[in-house]
């Protein structure tokens, strides 16, 4: 009676912590949309200066670049929306600058996808309290007396306005990816954005130009100008795109590699699947747990030249036969080492076989000289053997694959990260006891 008293307690704070969670998502998202929605309303009603050209031109700019924008590593978009928005607040103000703003939150591409209500929501609010927020300091600061764009206080506050704007628009849309999948803001926000800033600044300097160009010559001038902002958002598509195909021809080889051995369907997978979880364990950072995930999922791709009659052989492997095999982390680095984005961690792929007292494959390190990847690889790897069906044997069980990993922490296994893995099994087999 006590036990089921326990294990109904931690179901139920089980539930509360998803639900929880969701509801601390939505309370975040409604909060975020109606401070930007009284926020801009607040800033449209102070300043009244909205210029129907211009929230017309530029509004109908937006909407376009907003519609071809390019997805982010993690989750969202990123486009040249910014570097419009900016120069309509230049040219005209900050009423103008929010209702051009504010069309940017209309996404065909979200609609046609049915994307949920909350998404929209939220697009709108931090869109307009990161332009509100830049806008009213802007315009207090900046001095509209003088006619000449490129005098040094203007272009300094132009410069603090683009900062606040990426600063306030980036720290909520991390706010609301760490609330959404229980990853720490900072890490979000470094693996997301911190490697646009640059891009954000080529933005300012583009909207310098088209707002200079618009006041001397008028509007026909952004046909010329936004050009470059096309050409760069293309540019980055092409290089997304690019990267996409490339994994995803990878993961076809991945999967006619798999398709060799019947025993070993869905392997790379749920070893990329674990090494994540250990290394959210060992707090390493997203940059570094999206690489090892892309290397996890290609750490057997070196059994392509292993022949198939040794793969699927059930009885004692000769000695010749482990020769072949111990040959794949070589081939499979070989591979690796070749994709530019991966190449600089190859090596996990090399050494996914090392163990720590020295007596692993290809070359017999041991200890610090194996790379960390490679550690939590070997781990997930291993795992995931003992608990799958091999032509040689039956699968253990969670119980005795657990056993395996403490006999073997210190002698296959590095102790740091057998100790996260060991964790992380108990944690799942006790939710697997509330879920019953």
């Amino acid at each position: 009676m006590f036990i089921c008293y326990n294990f109904i307690y931690f179901l139920k704070k089980e539930i509360l912590v998803k639900n929880n969670s969701k509801s601390l998502m939505l309370v975040y998202i409604f909060t975020i949309f109606l401070l930007g929605l009284s926020l801009s309303s607040y800033l449209i009603f102070k300043f009244r200066n909205i210029s129907v050209l211009g929230a017309v031109l530029f509004g109908i700019l937006i909407f376009a670049a907003d519609n071809f924008s390019v997805p982010l590593p993690k989750t969202g978009f990123v486009s040249v929306n910014f570097g419009i928005s900016l120069s309509s607040l230049i040219l005209f103000g900050p009423s103008t600058a929010i209702i051009v703003t504010l069309i940017s939150s209309i996404s065909i591409r979200d609609i046609f996808k049915k994307a949920p209500y909350y998404k929209h929501l939220f697009n709108s609010g931090q869109y307009l309290i990161s332009i509100g927020v830049s806008s009213w300091i802007f315009e207090i600061m900046y001095n509209r007396k003088l006619d000449n764009i490129f005098f040094p206080r203007n272009i300094g506050i132009i410069f603090l306005a683009a900062i606040i704007f990426f600063i306030t628009n980036t720290f909520l849309t991390a706010s609301v990816i760490s609330i959404s999948d229980n990853i720490k803001i900072f890490n979000v926000w470094v693996f997301n954005f911190a490697w646009i800033l640059p891009f954000h600044i080529f933005l300012v300097v583009m909207s310098v130009a088209i707002s200079f160009l618009y006041k001397m010559y008028g509007p026909f001038t952004l046909l010329l100008t936004l050009m470059p902002l096309i050409i760069a958002q293309y540019t980055y598509m092409l290089r997304t795109n690019e990267r996409k195909a490339l994994l995803s021809s990878i993961m076809h080889i991945v999967k006619i590699v798999e398709a060799k051995d019947v025993y070993t369907a869905g392997h790379s997978v749920r070893v990329a699947d674990y090494s994540e979880k250990i290394a959210r364990k060992l707090r390493l950072s997203e940059y570094d747990i999206e690489i090892l995930k892309n290397i996890a999922n290609l750490h057997d791709i070196g059994k392509i030249q292993v022949d198939l009659s040794i793969l699927n052989k059930t009885e004692k492997l000769t000695n010749e036969d482990w020769t072949e095999i111990k040959k794949h982390p070589i081939v499979g680095y070989e591979i690796v080492k070749e994709i530019t984005f991966l190449k600089e961690n190859a090596s996990a792929v090399l050494y996914h076989h090392e163990r720590s007292d020295g007596s692993g494959y290809p070359f017999g390190i041991y200890n610090d000289k194996i790379p960390l990847f490679a550690k939590i690889i070997s781990v997930a790897d291993s795992y995931d053997a003992m608990t799958s069906d091999r032509p040689y044997r039956k699968a253990l069980n969670t119980y005795q694959a657990l056993k395996e990993l403490e006999n073997n922490t210190d002698r296959q296994f590095d102790k740091s990260v057998c100790s996260k893995m060991i964790e992380l099994l108990i944690e799942e087999q006790h939710k697997e006891h509330l879920q019953l």
